[in-house]
């Protein structure tokens, strides 16, 4: 989790004197171990040390070479196979950083470096003989670049708030993420934010800045099956599945200072990678801080308690749990905002998991997020997706299983796995827009009408595509591929920005793991009557067989998020009817409309009050947001 920054200008102006170390100390957060700057005229870069990795004791950041000047946040998991390319003796590798290998690495390959890397990364290289800047984010973007790119430079920073403690850089509203987010629409533009002209470098893509300012943006990958996993048998399938994770979560620790931690909900994501971490770890002499969200004990709610305890007494596993008292999302709001500058700051639940693996001595912390599109790809109506398919023979056969696995009657297989796949989704809206009184999803959003309806009209926002109590539009296979691209393309790597000093990676999100689960062949992702097939039976020797067992459904991350919600609404509403005159909260937000959704009474058994709650809750962050974002610009 260390951090990078700069500023470039093109306009024959210097960069102005201490502007990068004021971005740098921004984000002092992620430097623990030092900040280093270089001013270089029209050059200035920035670097926050965190040592997570063994190499990273060797890092001296920037590097100021003859032909390059270097900043990155990175760890290689490929460092011999790049060595041995790049004729680099085993004895120099061992006490040389990753930020050396990719030095090595551009002088060989130049723009097209890193398509040749593997790992988490986010880099700048500026190349000294032709004046050109080149920022680079690795595959499914784990690490994370923000970049402005205005009259005269460019400035680009790991954190929002460090591109925000630089000169001239402009804090203004993109009006049109503001609409898709408050009317919550499915769709995203890449590279878009909640900021106007402030861009987030999407995954899988390099940006060229030429001497006189022109950029351009190159995709050297994007999610895809590779070319050895097509047309497989299952043998070779299972075999694949089991060596791509175990790598995957190899190379995550192999070369830790410190004992790693996990943010555990016992499902078969952070399972498999608690069943494969714990023996690695343990032959270190560590154990592995596993971290689970869950209820206080003698709540009659369902919960993740029982599926971790049944990991109790693994090899190398420390389980823990965290137990919300009074704290909630929405305490102190606007400190979280000028913090981290964030539209919805993280949860609760990851703030004090991310405090507890600190406590624990981690510097890195790892999550089971990615593998429900990918290699553990799961949807609702899978079964019924058989049947939509003609493979009449198949589903008859996982019909029957289905109903011995689950111990469902025909009845409720049907309405669970096949009612959901059939029923196209036009009537699926059309029987939601019926119960709630044939109102439009807009309109139940306590969104100003004609700020709702100006975004309709535009065609920033589709009607058809807002969340409605379910997701619409592309489903399964579709869907999985649709989700690895927009996560590629997103900044995921920030979901744990306000712990200080820890460093997130999640193992499903390796381009390996991608390309694997896009290559899966239908027969495998369902079968037996089962989600989750290849990690039930690939893993079935180290996984605990309560979970191998585990029948349909997951836990949530955080099991209260309705009660949290129900807790912390009078004060949100409170605090929206102090601010609901500022131009800035009255242009956007329907006040009277948003205080009768939450005062209408929520229930956490009514499945209409939850949806209702949660988009609630959605608009009153975002109204208190735009409250801070005004004055904070006045």
């Amino acid at each position: 989790m260390s951090a990078i920054c700069g500023v470039v200008r093109f306009d024959a102006a210097d960069v102005s004197p201490r502007c990068v170390d004021r971005m740098a100390r921004a984000m002092r957060h992620r430097g623990a171990h030092g900040i280093e700057t270089v001013e270089l005229g029209r050059l200035a870069l920035g670097h926050c040390l965190m040592r997570v990795n063994r190499e990273d004791v060797h890092e001296a950041q920037p590097i100021v070479a003859p032909d390059a000047v270097l900043v990155a946040d990175l760890r290689l998991d490929n460092r011999e196979e790049l060595a041995a390319t790049l004729g680099i003796a085993d004895t120099e590798l061992a006490t040389l950083p990753d930020s050396e290998v990719l030095l090595a690495a551009w002088r060989r390959w130049g723009a097209n470096c890193a398509q040749y890397l593997l790992g988490d990364f986010a880099f700048a290289i500026w190349n000294r003989g032709d004046g050109t800047l080149l920022l680079g984010r690795d595959h499914m973007g784990q690490r994370v670049i923000h970049y402005y790119l205005g009259d005269g430079f460019l400035a680009f920073a790991t954190e929002l708030c460090g591109l925000f403690a630089a000169d001239d850089i402009p804090q203004r509203l993109n009006e049109d993420e503001l609409a898709r987010r408050l009317l919550m629409s499915t769709e995203r533009v890449e590279g878009e934010q909640i900021y106007a002209d402030i861009h987030l470098l999407p995954g899988g893509t390099t940006l060229r800045l030429a001497a006189d300012g022109k950029a351009g943006i190159d995709r050297y990958w994007q999610p895809h099956a590779a070319t050895e996993h097509l047309c497989r048998d299952d043998a070779y399938y299972l075999d694949a599945y089991r060596k791509t994770i175990q790598e995957a979560v190899a190379c995550r620790l192999r070369r830790l200072i410190d004992p790693p931690s996990l943010l555990f909900s016992g499902g078969f994501d952070s399972g498999t990678i608690a069943a494969l971490a714990g023996p690695m770890v343990l032959a270190r002499g560590w154990k592995l801080t596993c971290i689970a969200s869950v209820l206080p004990e003698d709540a009659s709610r369902r919960d993740a308690r029982p599926a971790v305890e049944a990991f109790r007494g693994l090899p190398g596993l420390d389980l823990h749990f965290y137990v919300r008292g009074n704290e909630t999302s929405y305490d102190d709001l606007e400190t979280v905002f000028a913090r981290t500058f964030l539209f919805r700051p993280p949860s609760v639940v990851r703030r004090r998991i991310g405090d507890m693996a600190r406590r624990a001595g981690s510097r890195l912390i790892m999550d089971g997020h990615g593998g429900d599109y990918t290699v553990n790809a799961y949807d609702q109506g899978m079964l019924g997706a058989i049947l939509r398919r003609g493979e009449i023979g198949r589903f008859a056969r996982e019909f029957r299983a289905r109903q011995r696995f689950t111990g469902w009657s025909p009845v409720r297989v049907v309405g669970r796995d096949l009612v959901v796949a059939i029923v196209p989704q036009a009537i699926r809206i059309l029987w939601r827009t019926a119960l709630n009184g044939f109102v439009p999803a807009w309109k139940r959003r306590g969104v100003q009408r004609d700020f709702a309806l100006g975004a309709i009209a535009s065609g920033v926002v589709d009607r058809r595509k807002l969340r409605d109590g379910f997701r619409p539009g592309l489903r399964w296979r579709a869907r999985w591929l649709e989700v690895c691209r927009r996560v590629s393309a997103g900044g995921a790597g920030g979901a744990l920005a306000t712990t200080e000093h820890l460093d997130l990676t999640r193992p499903f999100h390796d381009k390996r793991i991608v390309e694997l689960g896009c290559a899966l062949p239908d027969r495998l992702v369902f079968r037996d009557g089962r989600e989750r097939w290849l990690a039930r039976t690939a893993f079935a020797d180290i996984l605990p067989q309560a979970l191998i067992c585990r029948p349909p459904g997951n836990d949530r991350e955080q099991p209260d998020l309705i009660a949290m919600d129900i807790q912390a609404a009078p004060a949100m509403l409170a605090a929206l009817e102090a601010v609901q005159h500022d131009s800035s909260v009255a242009r956007y937000v329907d006040v009277p409309a948003l205080a009768a959704m939450v005062r209408a009474g929520c229930s956490e058994d009514s499945s209409r009050d939850r949806i209702r709650l949660s988009f609630a809750m959605n608009v009153l962050t975002a109204a208190r947001f735009l409250a801070w974002f005004d004055r904070n610009n006045r």
